[in-house]
């Protein structure tokens, strides 16, 4: 594997920079909060936090021979605020920014980022207000339903999502089903269950590539997220996207009813975490012709599974490791005779300081012979 030693050497320098004022990894509390009559100040939390993540992909074979992330990348650096403002005795006002940050973009290093990639984007931002009565509700660009309740189970290791709904259609940020943009969504306890609703706004067009164009023009989603005991629980949620498909070029549109239903578990055991979870996708992923009337395959499905065991060390500055298995399976049955299958193991080092080491090697089975991958991320989180 090729490491570039200009990019190790500045992520580290980032990372220690960052780690210096702090003993430990936390989020950092810049305004606490403890109101106080005719103090208005004293009603705010301020927060900060974030994560830089140099990461570097093999693949076996010749096939990415040169390519950024071969070379070293940015894994997904982001940078978050937060803010709560007590109003009332049950009711905060919220609001939350997060703001990603591709390092070698920014410092124009060649070779270390996808050509034309953006040197920030915004990952969230949403405002709103929550209540332990009646709940919370907040609009903006955020976690959807699907994402909170199904994805976010089985999204805990570093080459993953490769088979559920919030990263396999046209955008996750845009079909509603990742970080969806324009969302209204709400979230209260009701026993031991969650319960989420959310509306999706219609948003701006966003161009796949081949002078098309997609547009989403409304959608909705349900789901709810059963504790059956403290370390188990159980998500399920639907989300529905009316898009439409463009070409301004001849004059070309179909509209889409673009339907996701997926379900998970998550288990916490002791030093165990085991988690499941698979989804069923209607007109939602692309197809191989990808045209204004064939852009989405019919149908769909896939799941993902992740076993896991944390090893205390507390010594020599590891504080832990986990070894672990992983693995997931997409397949299409209507509109694309494609299949994709991944077995892998790896493990996490956490180190003291928030800092930690990922490694992973997955297995590959595919229509399109997909090589296997050889995975090596840096981590510090604050």
């Amino acid at each position: 594997m090729n490491f570039s030693k200009r990019v190790i050497a500045y992520y580290c320098g980032v990372g220690l920079l960052a780690a210096l004022p702090f003993t430990s990894q936390a989020e950092i509390t810049l305004i606490k909060q403890d109101a106080q009559p005719d103090d208005a100040l004293s009603r705010l939390k301020f927060a900060v936090g974030g994560s830089i993540r140099p990461q570097f992909n093999n693949i076996t074979g010749d096939s990415d021979r040169g390519s950024y992330k071969r070379n070293g990348f940015d894994g997904g650096t982001r940078f978050r605020f937060g803010a709560e403002y007590y109003l009332t005795e049950d009711v905060s006002w919220l609001g939350y920014y997060e703001l990603g940050v591709n390092i070698p973009a920014l410092f124009n290093w060649d070779n270390h980022y996808a050509e034309g990639a953006r040197d920030t984007s915004r990952r969230q931002l949403y405002t709103g207000f929550k209540s332990q009565r009646w709940g919370q509700l907040t609009f903006g660009q955020q976690n959807s339903v699907y994402y909170d309740v199904v994805g976010a189970k089985t999204d805990i290791w570093d080459y993953d999502m490769l088979a559920q709904a919030s990263n396999i259609g046209i955008n996750g940020d845009y079909d509603g089903t990742y970080r969806a943009r324009k969302q209204l969504k709400y979230k209260n306890r009701f026993g031991d269950a969650d319960l989420y609703a959310s509306w999706l706004l219609e948003d701006t067009e966003y161009l796949p590539g081949n002078g098309l164009r997609y547009k989403r023009q409304g959608g909705g989603s349900l789901g709810v997220d059963y504790h059956l005991t403290p370390d188990l629980s159980w998500g399920t949620a639907w989300n529905y996207t009316r898009a439409e498909m463009r070409n301004p070029g001849n004059g070309d549109s179909k509209g889409y009813d673009q339907n996701i239903i997926g379900t998970s578990l998550s288990w916490k055991p002791d030093n165990w975490t085991l988690a499941l979870g698979g989804g069923w996708y209607q007109n939602f992923s692309p197809s191989k012709k990808r045209s204004v009337d064939n852009y989405f395959a019919n149908e769909a499905w896939g799941i993902e599974y992740f076993v896991g065991y944390t090893i205390p060390v507390q010594r020599y500055a590891v504080k832990s490791v986990q070894p672990y298995v992983m693995g997931d399976r997409l397949e299409y049955t209507r509109g694309r005779d494609y299949q994709r299958i991944d077995n892998g193991v790896g493990v996490t080092l956490q180190l003291d300081y928030g800092f930690r080491i990922d490694y992973e090697h997955v297995f590959t089975s595919s229509s399109d012979d997909l090589g296997d991958m050889n995975l090596v991320r840096l981590r510090y989180d604050f």
